[in-house]
């Protein structure tokens, strides 16, 4: 099992603190840090919902990327 460094925390906090900051910022100055962090997974669950369905739409033939289709010629 491979020991972390602080380069892995910083990293994963370069990611993770934007997040918890925006979340903490929209709850308002009572909420507990258990609160921001169930809510910080709420939104990630939404956001990844969110992504994937996008990601669904842009692939294949259903790719809309603005060229001329053969029966548009």
């Amino acid at each position: 099992m491979k020991l972390l460094t602080l380069d892995d925390y910083i990293k994963a906090g370069e990611t993770f603190w934007p997040k918890y900051n925006y979340v903490a910022t929209t709850l308002g100055p009572d909420a507990k840090p258990e609160d921001i962090l169930k809510v910080m997974e709420a939104v990630g669950n939404v956001a990844l919902k969110l992504a994937l369905e996008e990601k669904e739409e842009s692939f294949g033939f259903n790719k809309n990327n603005g060229t001329i289709g053969s029966d548009e010629c």
